[in-house]
């Protein structure tokens, strides 16, 4: 009962001096490498995977929307490109295809073509900038 009483004391102790030392900025000392969680992979939870769920593009939409992408076939949620961008919509086109869009709400033609460029054009660089009037769309900037 002394060995369990004493080893409990020596425990607590180098646990507060781990605690101590990582206060003090000393974030690579491990106190006791040997008191560390087991981790079985048959019992540990899976890690959550996030899939975003694709609505579609309103039809009568009036405004700008940036394409970040455009497939003969639909893209499955779980592409990359959807990791990227949040609120993306698709839009089928009467010519054929899948057109996936981000919908914004831009004061003029040129905070949408900056944005544009400087925000998304980096993640994607085949996105367009389309202007809807009432549906009907219009290829701004390629």
């Amino acid at each position: 009962m002394k060995m369990k009483t004493l080893h409990s004391l020596v425990t607590a102790i180098v646990l507060c001096i781990g605690q101590y030392a990582h206060c003090q900025g000393a974030a690579a000392f491990d106190p006791a490498p040997e008191i560390t969680a087991a981790v079985n992979p048959r019992t540990a939870p899976a890690k959550p995977t996030t899939v975003r769920s694709l609505k579609r593009f309103p039809q009568m939409h009036t405004g700008f929307a940036i394409e970040i992408a455009f497939s003969t076939y639909p893209m499955d949620a779980t592409n990359p490109i959807f990791q990227q961008f949040g609120n993306v919509r698709y839009d089928k086109q009467p010519e054929g295809g899948y057109s996936y869009l981000i919908m914004a709400n831009f004061s003029s033609k040129e905070s949408a073509l900056d944005f544009l460029n400087n925000v998304v054009k980096p993640k994607a660089e085949k996105a367009k900038l389309i202007q809807y009037n009432e549906g009907t769309r219009k290829v701004i900037r390629d």
